[in-house]
């Protein structure tokens, strides 16, 4: 035993020498190849192993690598990555250059799983945080991500501030129901509904129903500053793993997260204002319109000439909407972090003020993302957000009378005078309320505090060079709570003639949504082949709890509907809860050929049989045929890749599909229940998605020049619609009934160019180019409308075989049969994207969003014709009449009484569009710029202006902007310009400092 601990004792120093030796220390630093700037946040590995390091704040790292060990390998979002030999090199720097896609980034594929883009076999989007605001401040993530995501259609529900966006992801997935994604926040699946206020009924709005009101959506509660990427899922076979809620894609957004280096201190501040973008236009009158307007009224003419006379001619469209907007934008942040905890924490304040009074949108956010690894084989990470948003939005859309500011604009002449005289507005006479006084009297206010937590844990049973299995947990939770306020004074014009003048509603509403995931993944290398093997099971849960107070008949100068003559009061629960199981198979042969193969089943208790799994498979493959040794250009052509995928995705029914409802009736003053003429469906199930998806994508010259083409075709299945029965059944149809099948067929294109690449000069530019067509190939009930149109006159939308669902028909009718006009999605749409950056300090950029066709059915053109005002109103316009005779006339006239005015052409336009939707320019002075006093603690200082929505060109002529739509949260029916808030141009100042 001596002899042995003597002899080990010896050994001992050789032992430990040769360990050293095994290890040994590497620094450097990462720039931009444009600017010469240290790169925070590179991910600096050895390749063909997990040994790493982040740089810091200067682009500065360090890190030991093994003896073996022979190649570093940078990467960076947003830049191409590049490789390193490490030879005997003690320091090793590198320059890293911006790629118009960069064949090393990590895209999420599963559950639990990512894989480089370079092996992905779907199309799926990637925005980086840069890329999302680095240009331009957009007050919402769904507003930033305009022009930059190909597959998509996205409209603006209202130009009112505060959100209001709606997306739609490779065609309607659906008929009734909603077109929105499904968003995934950090994992947590978020809240994005947008609540009815009330607005668009009772005795606010003279016309009825909901999700016509211009909401919000609850995405606009996120900072967009805090996001680090997002990824959109665009179709079936890339949503797949996500099952039956799937069916209209999955937008996946990852936030910031601190990284290994010195603390490191941003802030970033906006000033800026918001201005109309563009105006309807307007018509003066004179006494021969008042001819045709009024009929010739002699007391119309006497105001006119009195208003002419004293100078009192007006032009209420500026005076509504010409206000000039602040808009204020503060962000703090603080990331950094050793080896065991890094952290990002930041703290927002947006102020939007708008063009028009007394509106405006207020965000004030706190973040904390912390991530620890408690051990070495045990990471867990914390995301946490509150938020409090305000939104005061004012009276637009669907309202065609008494409370809505755009139809009263549209329908009160130039000469009539409202102005408030010692704080009394005058009665309008020609409309049901006084405009100004709606704007400074009316309340439409929205509150909302919201809080989102979530986690995300990896446990390591085992991990070495060649296998390594774990159990990777995440869940979080989403808890909204928005309150709402209506109120119309009772001295308002519109309310003092009602039986109850003066009306007030507070509405709460309340969702909880939780989910929890657990998945086991287990990676294998043998050789070549590379195995990732991953099972798991989800749990999602959503709770709705929606009531309001409505009163009517309100005491002088009291909101409180308590005290009003008549209350109404409602209250509703919705409760839901999913359950799914994944099982998923990635292969991988070298980078050469890459495979997978998985299946999702699903059960939820918004089916007829909550018991019930559905089950939604996937496959996909890509070959990367540049990767394998026979190709003879690896120089000039870096990536050549085939790839296809197929997948099948659900879409769950509405809550309640299942159930008859009862409706209440009160006989003799007892109240009692009676049956609906709506029955239920008891074998509801959801719809269901099948896509097949095929691309090529191409590299050349070091990532400066790239392609990637996309077709898929996604029929959409059972697709779930009202029934109209027989009227001997005893009621009118059934909710929810499986009616016929859909099909969506597209293209994808996206060219990227890094045309020069020099230390004093670099340009980029990226150019994106899609379509989709719509056709329902499956139909058992008769051809029905299918949208919420007003009428066949202003367009309707039908469910009919053989045609679209989203194409546009009208007057006149031909054998009772509607004429088939244009479609409401647009022919193509292309983006370019332009970034210059000049002597490594000075960054331009632009960039242009062009659509083709797509076409609104607009009432706003209806409305100014009504009153006279339209621009073109006294535009000559001669026809003959049935008598031979000709007439000589107005085009607004005969468009609103004449023989145009039943011609649907009027009202369908063509919302073809260009617009300029982003420019910036920014210099950045560097640290060695700032001298030895301001350097020694600020790192650079980035200054800049820009611009978002400054310009648009378009033919349309039915209202504020092409873009607008009234309908837009529905799959169908949207692109309706009802009376919409106009949308505005913003402009900014920018500062931002890192320390």
């Amino acid at each position: 035993m001596r002899k042995l601990l003597l002899s080990a004792l010896m050994v001992s120093p050789v032992l430990m020498q040769q360990a050293a030796a095994q290890n040994r220390s590497i620094s450097g630093r990462v720039t931009d190849s444009a600017t010469g700037q240290g790169l925070p946040g590179v991910t600096v590995l050895v390749k063909g192993t997990t040994v790493g390091a982040s740089t810091n704040a200067d682009g500065s790292y360090s890190l030991n690598v093994p003896a073996t060990a022979t190649t570093l390998s940078f990467s960076f979002i947003g830049y191409a990555t590049i490789d390193k030999p490490i030879g005997d090199a003690s320091s090793i720097n590198a320059d890293l250059s911006a790629s118009a896609r960069d064949l090393g980034e990590v895209v999420v594929t599963g559950l639990g799983t990512s894989v480089a883009r370079a092996n992905l076999a779907n199309n799926v989007a990637t925005i980086s945080g840069a890329e999302l605001i680095g240009r331009t401040r957009p007050s919402t993530v769904d507003g930033a991500m305009y022009g930059k995501l190909s597959g998509a259609v996205i409209s603006q529900n209202s130009g009112a501030p505060g959100g209001g966006f709606s997306v739609q992801l490779r065609g309607p997935s659906s008929i009734n129901g909603s077109s929105e994604p499904l968003y995934i926040v950090d994992g947590v699946y978020a809240n994005n509904n947008s609540y009815d206020s009330g607005r668009a009924a009772g005795p606010f709005s003279n016309a009825g129903g909901g999700r016509q009101d211009g909401a919000t959506n609850r995405l606009s509660d996120l900072n967009p500053d805090d996001i680090e990427n997002i990824e959109v899922l665009k179709g079936s076979s890339a949503a797949a793993i996500y099952g039956q809620r799937a069916n209209a894609g999955v937008i996946i957004i990852t936030t910031k997260k601190g990284k290994i280096g010195q603390t490191k201190i941003s802030v970033r501040q906006d000033f800026g204002v918001t201005t109309i973008l563009r105006k309807f236009g307007k018509s003066d009158f004179t006494d021969a319109k008042i001819d045709q307007v009024f009929g010739g009224d002699a007391d119309e003419k006497a105001a006119l000439a009195a208003a002419n006379a004293s100078g009192k001619i007006y032009d209420y469209e500026d005076e509504l909407f010409g206000n000039t907007g602040f808009l204020s934008n503060t962000s703090v942040n603080v990331s950094g972090g050793g080896e065991r905890v890094r952290f990002f924490v930041s703290g927002s304040r947006t102020d939007e003020g708008a063009i028009q009074k007394k509106l405006g949108f207020q965000r004030n956010s706190v973040r904390a993302n912390v991530s620890t690894d408690i051990t070495k084989n045990w990471d867990f990470s914390l995301n946490s957000n509150y938020v409090n948003s305000s939104n005061q939005r004012g009276f637009s859309n669907n309202a065609n009378t008494d409370a809505t500011v755009p139809y009263l604009v549209a329908v009160t002449p130039s000469y009539a005078d409202l102005f408030p005289v010692n704080g009394v507005y005058p009665r309008n006479p020609y409309a049901g309320e006084n405009p100004l006084a709606l704007r400074d009297r009316g309340i439409n206010n929205e509150k909302t505090n919201r809080f989102l937590q979530s986690f995300t844990s990896n446990l390591y049973f085992f991990r070495n060079d060649n296998s390594t299995l774990r159990l990777a947990a995440s869940g979080g939770v989403d808890f909204a709570l928005t309150d709402a306020e209506l109120y119309l004074p009772e001295d308002l014009q519109s309310q003092s003639g009602l039986a109850n003048p003066g009306a007030s509603r507070y509405s709460k509403n309340k969702q909880l949504n939780t989910n929890l995931q657990a998945l086991l993944i287990h990676t294998l290398q043998v050789s070549k082949l590379g195995f990732t093997t991953s099972l798991g099971t989800t749990r999602f849960s959503q709770d709705l709890n929606v009531d309001f107070v409505q009163g009517e008949g309100l005491q002088p100068k009291l909101k409180n509907p308590a005290r009003a003559n008549r209350q109404t009061l409602s209250q509703a629960f919705q409760s839901s809860v999913d359950l799914g199981y994944s099982a998923q198979e990635e292969i991988n042969f070298n980078d050469q050929i890459v495979g997978t193969v998985g299946l999702r089943a699903d059960q939820s208790n918004l089916n007829a049989d909550p018991s019930k799994l559905y089950f939604f498979p996937h496959a996909s493959l890509a070959l990367n045929v540049a990767n394998f040794d026979f190709w003879p250009a690896k120089d000039q052509v870096n990536q050549f890749k085939l790839r296809a995928a197929y997948g099948e995705t659900g879409g769950v029914p509405q809550f309640g599909s299942y159930f008859t409802p009862l409706n209440s009736v009160v006989i003799d003053t007892r109240l009692g229940l009676r049956n609906s003429t709506t029955i239920g469906n008891d074998r509801v199930s959801p719809e269901r998605a099948a896509e097949l998806e095929g691309g090529v994508d191409l590299a050349f010259l070091n990532n400066k020049l790239t392609l990637e083409a996309t077709v898929y075709r996604k029929k959409v299945t059972d697709l779930l619609f009202t029934y109209t029965l027989a009227p001997s059944t005893g009621v009118l149809n059934v909710s929810a009934f499986p009616v016929g099948d859909l099909v969506n067929k597209g293209i994808e294109l996206g060219l990227g160019v890094l045309a020069v690449d020099q230390p004093n000069f670099r340009y980029h530019q990226q150019t994106q180019f899609w379509f989709n067509r719509s056709e329902v190939t499956r139909l058992i009930v008769p051809t029905q409308s299918a949208g919420p149109g007003f009428a066949s006159l202003y367009g309707q939308n039908f469910l009919k075989l053989g045609e679209s669902p989203t194409r546009w028909f009208g007057n006149p009718l031909v054998d009772g049969i509607p004429t088939a006009y244009q479609e409401s999605q647009p022919k193509y749409q292309v983006t370019f994207a332009n970034d210059f950056t000049f002597l490594k300090k000075i960054d331009f950029s632009f960039l242009i969003h062009v659509k083709q066709g797509g076409y609104n059915s607009t009432l706003t053109q209806n409305a100014y014709d009504q009153g006279g005002t339209s621009p073109d109103y006294s535009d000559p316009y001669t026809y003959t009449d049935e008598d031979g005779n000709v007439v000589n006339s107005t085009l607004g006239y005969e468009r609103f009484n004449g023989p145009l005015s039943g011609q649907s052409s009027n009202y369908i336009q063509d919302a073809s569009y260009m617009k300029l939707r982003e420019v910036s320019l920014y210099y950045t002075f560097s640290k060695d710029q700032l001298g030895a006093t301001l350097g020694k603690s600020v790192q650079r200082i980035k200054v800049g202006v820009s611009g978002n929505n400054l310009l648009v060109v378009t033919p349309y002529k039915g209202g504020f902007d092409p873009e607008v739509s009234n309908f837009g949260s529905r799959p169908v029916g949207g692109n309706q310009d009802l009376y919409s808030f106009p949308s505005a141009r913003r402009m900014f100042l920018h500062l931002n400092f890192d320390f």
